[in-house]
């Protein structure tokens, strides 16, 4: 590796580190988890290093799924209706927030990218 490519790999680096991305020891990005709220035991997360859509996380014992911040559509895994309507009244009073806390955790070379309401 030359001293070129060292250097913007540093940049790189220094760039998710400054956007709140977490790095290892070998410099690798590493996901932060940021806990939005719990309800029920039931945590509601944001992760840093994620895909397409815009999206947050439910997590128990007995749940593990994902919701569009846009809509609150349930993207993956299965919720009983009881559950699933706690989590759009959450959703329903909640939103700018998730919309926040997923900006402020996308590096800003995120494909994804910051969300606009």
């Amino acid at each position: 590796m030359t001293t070129e490519d060292e250097i913007e790999l540093l940049g790189i680096k220094l760039t998710h580190t400054i956007k709140m991305v977490d790095l290892d020891e070998h410099g690798n990005a590493i996901e932060r988890r940021h806990l939005i709220q719990v309800i029920d035991n039931i945590k509601i997360e944001i992760y840093s290093l994620e895909h397409p859509p815009p999206h947050f996380h439910i997590k128990s014992s007995t749940l593990n799924a994902t919701f569009s911040i846009n809509s609150c559509e349930l993207l993956k895994g299965n919720v009983d209706s009881k559950t699933f309507k706690k989590i759009k009244y959450f959703h329903s009073l909640n939103k700018p927030k998730l919309v926040e806390v997923w900006n402020n955790l996308r590096p800003t070379d995120c494909p994804v990218g910051p969300i606009k309401i």
